[in-house]
């Protein structure tokens, strides 16, 4: 688990934010969406309590319903995409790690929906490999 607090933000600025909730872990994304989304091989998350989440900026996200309950988040100005909203838990909100200032002290400890993986791409066999998102 993370200490708190974290600092991140889109590529320009605009958009800015602080986690002053633990992280309590993070996972790799090999779904479809996330690889358009980032336009790489996976997107590297991690859930936080979205009341410990503070947004800067908020006026400057976009947002882009990815499947029935997922609503991505970008900066409209750099499109970075910092957050994903679950809409059937909206409890939580997942944060790109990628984009943090700081280094969250977690690691991801699985691949996630590797089952639609980029076929150029090889999950690290060290941590667990799920075809789909585990129920556990």
């Amino acid at each position: 688990m993370t200490t708190t607090p974290l600092t991140g933000r889109c590529l320009c600025g605009a958009v800015r934010y602080t986690i002053s909730a633990p992280i309590a872990f993070a996972e790799h994304c090999h779904c479809s969406m996330c690889r358009k989304a980032h336009g790489a091989a996976f997107s590297t998350n991690a859930a936080v309590p979205t009341d410990g989440l503070a947004i800067d900026g908020e006026d400057k996200l976009s947002e882009y319903a990815s499947s029935l309950n997922r609503r991505k988040l970008f900066c409209a100005t750099c499109g970075s995409q910092l957050f994903i909203r679950r809409l059937n838990a909206p409890q939580v909100t997942v944060v790109t790690l990628g984009t943090l200032d700081d280094d969250p002290r977690v690691r991801p400890s699985r691949h996630v929906f590797a089952g639609s993986k980029a076929a150029w791409c090889e999950p690290n066999a060290q941590l667990p490999v799920f075809e789909v998102y585990p129920t556990d």
